[in-house]
């Protein structure tokens, strides 16, 4: 895939640029060959730190991190017609639903992975990215029921979690569950873990694509409805249906 490769980033070995989505499921499916591969779809291209580790200036969710979802578990019972087993479950309920985590999210599926990184006109006009990551099915925690608390593990660890909540079935979720040592005022991003970075690639959507690569995934039967099942899904789609966003001529009939 040498025709794809771009100048080597943020220490990662293989960078792609891809302008068409016939490019893109060409190269994913030759860096899926390679062995098992998670996808991870970004607007921008960022570090991999978990949503409670970004606030770099006054590190709110990071210091409040057990106390927020704390608070969570005890207020959000009434609206799910069942109690999680434990705070593994928990924090997955709770990282879709958008609290901000320890955990980073990954797909299985490389679409829904680039629907992730188009689904909006591009911030500032800047490039997104796919990251991919190839993993050790040995390494996999898909068990939790004996499990200590993912606020005690020692390393971060990759998680494939129960189907405790409908979006992580629809979108074939699982997680990075990162550790930090509490007197560490950081999260070490996930590319610069020892050895970590020769597990992954980065694919380079540009900002000026965006809006082709949405309308080819919607044809595709990849859209908000499918993600994201219930009316909140649903409402999405229709929106992009019925109106243009901002990077859209309105040339394109979308029905």
């Amino acid at each position: 895939m040498e025709k794809y490769l771009i100048e080597k980033k943020a220490g990662i070995p293989r960078c792609f640029r891809v302008v068409r989505i016939e490019e893109y499921i060409e190269l994913v499916t030759w860096i899926s060959s390679t062995g098992n591969v998670l996808f991870r779809g970004q607007r921008r291209d960022l570090s991999l730190i978990p949503s409670v580790g970004r606030d770099k200036e006054n590190k709110r969710w990071f210091f409040t991190e057990k106390e927020i979802f704390e608070e969570f578990k005890r207020e959000a019972l009434p609206f799910l017609g069942f109690t999680p087993a434990n705070d593994w479950q928990w924090l997955s309920v709770a990282q879709h639903n958008r609290l901000p985590t320890r955990m980073l999210d990954w797909t299985r599926s490389p679409l829904a992975a680039l629907w992730f990184t188009v689904c909006k006109p591009a911030c500032k006009n800047e490039s997104g990215v796919v990251w991919g990551f190839i993993y050790d099915s040995k390494e996999v925690i898909s068990a939790t029921s004996n499990l200590p608390s993912p606020f005690s593990i020692e390393k971060t660890s990759l998680y494939f979690p129960e189907h405790v909540f409908p979006y992580i079935q629809a979108q074939s979720g699982v997680f990075t569950v990162h550790n930090r040592n509490e007197n560490d005022d950081n999260f070490m991003p996930f590319e610069s873990i020892p050895d970590t970075e020769l597990l992954l690639s980065k694919i380079e959507i540009p900002a000026d694509a965006f809006q082709i690569f949405r309308y080819q995934l919607f044809r595709l039967g990849i859209t908000a409805s499918i993600l994201f099942p219930g009316l909140y899904g649903l409402v999405e789609r229709i929106k992009y249906q019925n109106e243009f966003c901002d990077d859209e001529s309105g040339n394109a009939p979308k029905n």
